[in-house]
């Protein structure tokens, strides 16, 4: 009997259950792929550090001054084991310019992307780098390895030569392989290194600029560094942890996590369509659900009607999900692969199939919570004429009198919603999850491409361009701040020459140690400062801009690690001397992933060592756009780097704000087809319990066009409803999801949001599929006959 129930039902609610179907699917497959993707990420980058022996921590020093006592310290460290071992090796500085490449008659210099390049060797046991079948390559003279990402940005290839010059020694050397580097191959690191044989290493070295790295082994990593802040070696660049290095690959996550949210909302989405369904089927077969109470039926023997047939397609679908998934979790995962070492690129069926097995325990929890309301239905009201089990009450709605500028259709359409507001939850919420769903990713590009970032990563965004490169010789970079400022001079003067009126703004940055008067540690900070034409742009959260030159302004998380406030004194070690300086100010930005200090321009660095610029901002008397200035500027002084704000900033967050735009239209396709398919499920079930109203309305002289016209006008009002409602809950979703993702770089922002995108354009692609959709269903509506009156209660 249950067996004929089941079928007669299945196929009497054809669409509804091909629906409800479809929405289990998608949601197995989204939820199932992503959570596989993020677990196995999260193990494969512990699994690429230990594969690669990333170090615990790096130690960069800016040259061998401090290198026999620094060894002779590592060495202590060994015997009181704090450290279990430590290497150091050499990475020579090279210039973008000093690096090109021959295609067809001429050569080109590498764009470089906005990362420093350095020459290095495998010398050591750390820091290793693999090709695609986790082979260590073996370099032979006049041959060099460059890493994944810089044989993708620079479109270089297997076999290519490339020149690499530095003061006098050129050498053309030949493209090994791509490798996969753990520590220095991702594009958020800022650094790219080219491997090469030792013979061709030590070639160059006698007459390039190198940084010494070592490697450390440490059971405590906290400790260690602490120890080593207290030491006062005034050579140390930097010092670099392993979980640095991880932070970087989290982001590959976050495609995955909204594809998550994406299956979550799908699944809140079914299980909403699930209830209305399921309380629609009992409310149309309430007079049967009597008469089988009548003849002795219990309520769980009832329930297990229903839930024996959402069970199938829940089951069904599911699997039919998992299937689905395994294809796309590959997909994910190679994608992920080919820039790092995994212990297997094999997907964990296991999670796959958690995941489903979860969602049909939900889906069916779900099912059995909702029916409860067979326990209301009265088996001798059903049989005496109860078609729903719907009683009247008072009126709640408009009264047509009173509402005379509007239509009838526009009417009935919104009486609809006022009265029976409950009928109509789903849609709106429904509509809700749409709408912020495709916002989000929205709001992240807005942000990535907003004034406020560009300023988080000190630039200013009312600089007409960025320029970069302007060293003269081929392989020697600036390491003064008076060589900087004699090249910017130098170009200014050449563009004044060519008829441009400009002002220039370089950014030396240096790691200049600091100490505080009350606690003894010593902090190696990024340190900003800006030279040459005065610029005011830089926020600062609390306290005011470095106005003297004994005053300095840290970032939040520098003054919560050492317990400074502003008003504190702390020492700084500029030019080689001591300086007594005064907290002026703090700030949140992105420079060295939020921990970095600011000068004022007025203190003088001429003796300290400069670790690079970041950036030289020019501004260009000019009526100009920005884009067509930098064609113009590049077409006339070529021998230079010319690029927007936003350029340098999408170079330095890598390709997320890319994969978030790749993501865009195929998630509106996906939503658009997803509510499409909901209102087309809604819509023919309300016409379905509508059938008596119609029929009504056709015999008092209505016309198919009006009742089509109520029936359109009625889902549109639930779409305004629903985009009122998400606008709040969005901006919600603003401070919930994406502020916490900007916050891992280093500091907090605030969400960008446009208006007529969020709010207008992607909502009116949504709302036309939604009156599309209703438009289909609709077309039933002919089908009524007048004699459906007969089931008017």
């Amino acid at each position: 009997m249950l067996y004929q129930i089941l079928k007669k039902d299945m196929l009497k609610r054809k669409g509804v259950n091909i629906i409800l179907f479809l929405f289990i699917t998608l949601s197995t497959v989204f939820l199932a792929s992503s959570i596989n993707n993020i677990t196995i990420i999260s193990s494969a980058v512990d699994y690429y550090m230990d594969y690669a022996h990333v170090p615990d921590v790096n130690i960069i020093i800016d040259s061998k001054k401090d290198k026999t006592q620094i060894d002779h310290w590592l060495q202590q460290q060994k015997e009181k084991n704090l450290i279990s071992d430590f290497e150091y090796n050499q990475f020579l500085e090279v210039s973008a310019k000093s690096v090109s490449v021959k295609r067809g008659q001429q050569k080109e210099t590498i764009e470089n992307q906005g990362a420093n390049l350095y020459l290095s060797t495998m010398d050591v046991d750390y820091s290793k780098v693999y090709d695609d079948y986790g082979n260590v390559p073996i370099v032979n003279q006049g041959e060099v390895l460059v890493s994944k990402t810089m044989l993708e940005t620079e479109k270089l290839h297997i076999g290519e030569k490339i020149t690499i010059q530095s003061k006098g020694v050129s050498k053309d050397l030949t493209i090994k392989a791509a490798v996969k580097d753990a520590a220095f191959g991702n594009e958020m690191v800022g650094i790219s290194r080219f491997l090469l044989n030792e013979k061709d290493f030590q070639d160059y070295q006698p007459v390039t600029y190198a940084l010494g790295v070592y490697y450390i082994m440490t059971p405590d990593i906290d400790a260690f560094t602490e120890l080593l802040n207290h030491q006062g070696f005034t050579q140390i660049i930097n010092i670099i942890s392993i979980d640095t290095y991880k932070m970087v690959y989290a982001f590959d996550m976050i495609v995955a996590g909204l594809l998550i949210a994406v299956g979550i909302c799908l699944i809140c989405i079914a299980l909403l369509v699930l209830r209305f369904t399921l309380v629609f089927s009992i409310e149309e077969q309430y007079q049967e659900i009597g008469i089988l109470k009548a003849i002795g039926l219990k309520n769980r023997n009832i329930k297990k009607i229903y839930l024996i047939k959402y069970f199938v397609i829940v089951v069904v679908g599911a699997v039919l999900g998992t299937l689905l998934s395994i294809p796309v979790s590959q997909v994910m995962i190679q994608s992920v692969s080919q820039n790092m070492i995994m212990a297997s690129d094999e997907l964990n069926l296991a999670i796959n199939i958690g995941c489903a097995l979860s969602i049909i325990a939900l889906v069916i929890m779900f099912c059995y919570l909702s029916t409860r309301k067979l326990n209301k239905v009265s088996a001798i009201t059903a049989i005496r004429g109860g078609y729903t089990g719907e009683r009247y009450h008072s009126y709640r709605g408009f009264h047509l009198s009173k509402m005379k500028y509007l239509s009838v259709s526009n009417y009935l359409g919104f009486n609809d919603i006022t009265t029976h507001l409950t009928r109509y939850i789903v849609l709106i919420i429904t509509f809700c999850l749409s709408f912020i769903l495709i916002t989000v990713p929205l709001n992240t590009i807005n942000t990535m491409h907003s004034q406020e970032i560009l300023k988080k990563f000190s630039i200013d965004p009312n600089a007409s361009v960025l320029l970069k490169n302007i060293e003269v010789s081929q392989g020697i970079k600036y390491h003064f701040v008076t060589d900087l400022i004699e090249g910017m001079q130098r170009v200014e003067k050449k563009m004044e020459d060519k008829g441009y009126q400009v002002d220039m703004t370089g950014e030396p940055l240096y790691f200049i140690n600091y100490t505080n008067h009350k606690k003894q540690k010593n902090n190696n900070l990024m340190t900003l400062q800006l030279v040459g034409h005065p610029r005011d742009f830089l926020d600062y959260d609390e306290g005011y801009a470095p106005e003297l030159p004994n005053e300095v302004a840290f970032s939040k998380d520098i003054m919560k690690e050492n317990h400074w406030q502003i008003g504190d004194f702390v020492t700084a070690n500029i030019n080689g001397k001591k300086q007594n300086m005064i907290i002026s100010g703090t700030f949140t930005d992105y420079m060295q992933l939020g921990k970095s200090a600011r000068l004022n321009s007025q203190i003088n660095c001429d003796q300290e060592t400069m670790f690079d610029y970041w950036s030289i901002m020019v501004n260009v008397h000019s009526s100009q756009s920005q884009e067509k200035l930098i064609q113009t500027l590049q077409k006339e002084f070529p021998e230079y780097k010319w690029q927007s704000g936003q350029e340098l900033a999408d170079e330095t967050i890598g390709g997320i704000q890319t994969s978030l735009q790749e993501m865009i239209i195929p998630m509106t396709i996906l939503l658009c087809g997803v509510i499409m398919l909901i209102t087309l499920l809604m819509e023919k079930l309300f016409i379905t319990r509508e059938k008596g109203e119609i029929a009504m309305l056709k015999s008092i002289g209505f016309q198919h066009k009006t009742i089509q016209k109520w029936q359109m006008m009625r889902m549109a009002f639930v779409v305004i409803v629903a985009m009122i409602v998400s606008i709040p809950l969005s901006l919600l979703s603003n401070t919930i999801i994406l502020k916490p993702i900007f916050a891992i770089m280093g500091a907090q922002v605030n969400i960008q949001v446009d208006p007529l995108q969020a709010y207008l354009i992607y909502p009116g692609i949504l709302l036309i599929g939604i009156m599309i959709s209703t438009l289909i269903a609709t077309h039933s509506v002919k089908n009524i006959n007048i004699r459906e009156m007969n089931n008017l209660e």
